[in-house]
């Protein structure tokens, strides 16, 4: 029995050494906190796409309608339509309170910020133009009168205002703030106020009205390394910090990780703490089975050809402490090939998602991603999974 047992416990022992040999650090997403592997890269807005963005013409009507391409989040150094970088980032959400939020990877030699600032105010001058365009080309066509340059003004201009590491261009019914901060760049937009038809409300009123905010905002707001998690009131986001604000501020904000030594293996966590955006409605009463029932068959590996959910089928967890769902999957593709995947979620409360959130952990697999080694196995998979569900907790 003994000569039998000995492999055996050396096989058990060498998968449990596999599963839990990696190193676990802190991390925080949002308002939450939660144990991920060491050695990460995040998913977000390539730098050089967001510096040096390529020109994009596009036309209507014979008028030029775009100057620069939009950059896009991934985790490549930049952007292609069939980009399996960009591929595996495509659940990455990035918004808060008012803002959509835009954060670049790190640069690798000194943002030319002038240069830079000069980009967006061309990008700004374009966009005039255009309107400038498609008043003069109505005009002609449908014989509509030409809006009075006093109010084609209002509606049109422009003001770029410089802070320290920072500066914001406001409009008329918007602003968006760009800051320059440890290597990367992080741009907070404002979604636009509703067009009344108000003649007071210039570009000149809105740097008034907002400017308490926008240094406000400054104020609180700090770059952060990757794995700094802070003690103080806050919201995270990645490479970012804002403190001292209500700590239940709307906020859709998920993160795309991928382990550097296993490429085949993305970890998206979201704190989701307002409804979700156009697209993604899902029905009122939804059960939490329901909803990870279409993850599965629209969303997550959604181009193999079957999906086998493994026993225990539908597993109970615990995220923050609170009860929810769990499901481990296994997906074959045209080719043979499997993949795994790991969905854990936590419904909240949808009449006050700020206050308690849904809560979703998607631990991926994409094989092909790998070169030159096997893809991570079906167990430390699903081991990695539950060790990162089981350490979730608000901040």
């Amino acid at each position: 029995m003994k000569v039998i047992c000995l492999p055996v416990l050396s096989a058990c022992l060498f998968i449990s050494y596999d599963a839990f040999s990696q190193e676990w650090k802190n991390e925080c997403v949002g308002y939450y906190q939660l144990e991920l592997p060491d050695n990460l890269e995040v998913a977000l807005y390539p730098v050089e796409d967001v510096v040096n963005p390529g020109k994009q013409p596009e036309s209507d009507g014979g008028i030029k309608t775009r100057l620069y391409a939009s950059p896009k989040i991934t985790f490549g150094k930049t952007v292609s339509i069939q980009d399996k970088d960009s591929v595996q980032a495509q659940f990455t959400e990035f918004y808060y309170g008012q803002y959509k939020l835009g954060i670049s990877s790190q640069a690798r030699t000194p943002i030319d910020w002038l240069a830079y600032k000069r980009k967006v105010a061309a990008d700004m001058d374009f966009r005039v133009e255009v309107a400038r365009q498609y008043e003069e080309r109505n005009f002609k066509s449908f014989d509509e009168p030409v809006t009075p340059k006093i109010e084609f003004n209002r509606k049109h201009d422009y003001l770029i205002k410089d802070y320290p590491d920072a500066f914001t261009l406001y409009v008329n019914r918007t602003y968006s703030l760009y800051i320059n901060e440890d290597e990367h760049l992080y741009h907070f937009w404002r979604k636009y106020q509703k067009d009344t038809g108000d003649k007071s409300q210039t570009v000149e009123k809105q740097l008034r009205d907002s400017e308490p905010e926008i240094l406000s905002l400054l104020n609180r707001f700090r770059p952060r390394k990757l794995y700094e998690v802070p003690a103080e009131q806050g919201f995270c986001m990645p490479y970012g910090f804002i403190a001292g604000d209500s700590g239940h501020e709307p906020r859709n904000m998920g993160v795309t990780y991928r382990l550097k030594d296993h490429p085949d293996v993305t970890i998206f966590f979201q704190d989701l703490g307002m409804e979700p955006g156009a697209g993604f409605q899902r029905p009122e009463n939804e059960s939490a089975k329901d909803f990870v029932t279409y993850l599965w068959n629209r969303k997550y590996q959604w181009s193999s050809i079957s999906k086998e959910l493994i026993s225990p089928k539908w597993r109970s967890i615990k995220m923050d402490g609170r009860n929810g769902l769990g499901t481990f999957v296994k997906s074959t593709f045209k080719d043979g090939s499997v993949d795994y995947g790991y969905v854990a979620y936590v419904q909240g409360n949808h009449k006050a998602r700020n206050l308690e959130p849904d809560l979703l952990l998607y631990v991926m697999q994409d094989s092909p991603q790998v070169k030159n080694q096997t893809p991570m196995g079906k167990d430390e998979l699903e081991k990695l999974a539950e060790h990162i569900v089981s350490s979730v907790k608000r901040r």
